[in-house]
């Protein structure tokens, strides 16, 4: 099986977590013997780039002879619904939920986003979705009749329990501040409602003033485990989401998460004990914070381990690959 896949998100030197749960999904599928090749858009970089990889993409095909194309977000899928192969894609969030706007609604660009997104879905051999929320969320259907749900997995090997106060000193944080986790991207900082987050988090510090808002960006993945060990809980406020990578990697991490009611989060949160899923609004989400401050208890993940595990999602994305294969567009 050789798989050409499409993405708009890879890791890069002044990006150094941009698509890391896409690098890991192809490596999870490489190791099961699948041939895969990566084409990167830098759609980040200027919209045009979707439209002039339209010919790369049909280059790399005729070059490489994939027997799937695989693409990852719903504007890659639109440059990839001009090659010939079998094409499967992913949907993320914003390609079918649209990035919020600051008055309100969601953007123009997200609009027009949304509408090339949907027209790769009437082009793929198969749908591939983080959550049941983006399923909802396809125009026709016909197309959420045959979309399959596929979180991405966590690299259960490096997400993992540990030590806090080793993991504090090993990152050079307090050894005694209550830490709350806020890892998001600052240019995503509407989407991922930073302003609601400190809100909360300054509630809570009147009456715990140790409380502390860890707000995290930009770090090299491979520190990233440790600040889930280091933490108290993990925070999540987004306005929208699919599946939240982070939830569950803070799960697999034994760190309890407290969240809005966003994305697939109850169908983990509703498996284990000891995270919180509260309102919008800072006096709920500071309460939550506190219960689960009180508790000072990891979570045991075992209920969703296997659920969990990236290699489950991976065998599940071979799956839908071998459906395809071979079918003529």
């Amino acid at each position: 099986m050789r798989v050409l896949a499409v993405t708009n998100m890879w890791p890069r030197p002044d990006r150094p977590a941009f698509g890391t749960f896409v690098q890991s999904q192809m490596e999870s599928v490489r190791s099961l013997g699948v041939d895969v090749h990566i084409h990167v858009i830098p759609g980040d970089r200027g919209a045009a780039a979707y439209a002039t990889h339209v010919p790369q993409v049909r280059s790399a095909v005729r070059r490489l002879r994939p027997h799937v194309v695989h693409a990852h977000f719903g504007l890659s899928g639109w440059t990839s619904r001009w090659q010939p192969a079998p094409l499967v894609v992913s949907y993320c969030g914003d390609d079918l939920l649209g990035a919020p706007a600051p008055g309100g609604g969601i953007t123009a660009k997200s609009r027009l986003a949304i509408r090339m997104s949907l027209q790769a879905a009437r082009r793929a051999d198969a749908i591939v979705c983080k959550s049941r929320n983006l399923v909802a969320a396809l125009e026709r259907e016909m197309d959420r009749h045959r979309a399959v749900v596929i979180p991405n997995g966590v690299d259960t090997a490096r997400f993992r329990p540990g030590v806090r106060a080793a993991a504090r000193h090993r990152l050079g944080l307090p050894p005694r501040t209550r830490l709350i986790l806020f890892p998001h991207d600052p240019a995503q900082a509407l989407q991922k409602r930073f302003d609601l987050a400190a809100a909360a988090v300054a509630e809570l510090q009147k009456t715990r003033p140790e409380a502390t808002l860890l707000h995290v960006s930009g770090v090299p993945p491979v520190e990233m485990p440790d600040y889930y060990r280091a933490a108290d809980c993990l925070l999540l406020t987004s306005r929208t989401e699919g599946s939240p990578n982070v939830v569950k990697e803070a799960l697999a991490s034994g760190l309890p998460v407290v969240t809005v009611d966003v994305g697939d989060v109850r169908y983990w949160l509703d498996r284990v004990t000891g995270c919180e899923i509260a309102a919008a609004e800072p006096a709920a989400i500071a309460a939550a914070i506190g219960r689960v401050l009180d508790r000072d208890a990891a979570v045991d993940p075992s209920p969703v381990m296997p659920d969990l595990d990236r290699m489950t999602a991976a065998k599940k994305l071979l799956g839908v690959y071998e459906s395809v294969k071979g079918r003529k567009r």
